[in-house]
């Protein structure tokens, strides 16, 4: 599937900002909630804003929407492999840095792009690939609070390894939506985002609450009892996605993830200018290693 034009740029910009948004205020429910039952708050709620959506979609602007089978292996697999990488990411805060966890989960720009090749045969030109690695050594730069020294000499760590099989999952998250939105047959990018959308939300909502209701049903009732603070991250987490998976929708997963990691820089920007953080010079090569790549993959990807 072609992309329309660079669309698909100012819709990954804001689904980012969303992201950004988004985890902020998910953080503030840890007083509240433990990890799985905050990162639940995010399908939970976002739920019935895809269905009200879907809903207005077909009644404005009723299409007809060829579903393959194909579709629901692709929502499955996209549906588990994402929480499956977020409950690694939490095991390797826990394990022992949540700084070395983050730096190998960033390993998730290249897999994402070797994913897209792989399973959906869309390939990054050479130069996108080269800008895709440029990214992805900024963004450990950036992400490596303790040093790159450092982190490089934890390798071993299982921080690290659960960093990186979360990267790989998240990963295949990506290619799963990509699969899933680009399987679809008829009606516009914005019809099959709806029922992208609508479908991967239903999945992680029915799965992820088995999982909680199994193991720790005390968090659903923490959750219902802080449900105005959880709607707010629902609707963050509802605008998030909702970009993410239109912006994949229109061009390939490994661009889309790619520029989403100017997150990082944003992060490193903001904490300079109102916060007024001394950084190392390593933040400044790092910031503009990212932008450089950025522009690689979006401009000659």
């Amino acid at each position: 599937m072609p992309s329309d034009g660079l669309i698909w740029v100012p819709v990954t910009l804001g689904a980012t900002a969303a992201q950004v948004l988004r985890t902020a205020r998910q953080h503030e429910l840890r007083v509240y909630l433990n990890s799985l039952g905050a990162a639940y708050v995010r399908f939970l709620f976002a739920w019935p804003l895809s269905l009200l959506l879907l809903a207005t979609t077909w009644a404005v602007t009723p299409r007809r929407i060829g579903i393959p089978p194909a579709f629901w292996f692709w929502i499955a697999s996209a549906a588990v492999v994402q929480i499956t990488g977020t409950v690694l990411l939490l095991k390797a805060f826990r394990a022992r840095d949540f700084a070395i966890g983050t730096v190998y989960s960033k390993a998730e720009v290249i897999l994402v792009a070797a994913g897209s090749a792989l399973f959906l045969g869309e390939s990054l030109q050479p130069l996108g690939w080269l800008g895709a690695v440029i990214v992805l050594l900024g963004v450990v730069l950036l992400a490596a609070t303790s040093g790159l020294g450092v982190a490089l000499r934890r390798w071993g760590d299982p921080s690290a390894w659960f960093g990186i099989t979360a990267g790989l999952f998240f990963a295949l998250s990506a290619v799963g939506i990509r699969g899933a939105s680009t399987s679809l047959f008829g009606g516009s990018v914005w019809h099959r985002t709806c029922i992208t959308l609508f479908a991967l939300l239903s999945a992680q909502t029915l799965i992820h609450g088995a999982v909680l209701a199994g193991t720790n049903r005390s968090q659903l009732m923490e959750i219902w009892t802080h449900r105005k603070k959880s709607f707010q991250v629902g609707v963050l987490s509802f605008a998030g996605t909702t970009g993410w998976i239109a912006a994949m929708t229109l061009t390939t997963a490994a661009k889309v993830r790619t520029l989403g990691q100017l997150e990082i820089v944003v992060a490193f920007v903001i904490s300079l200018a109102l916060f007024k953080e001394e950084h190392h010079f390593r933040d400044y090569l790092g910031s503009a290693l990212v932008v450089s790549g950025i522009l690689l993959v979006v401009g000659l990807g």
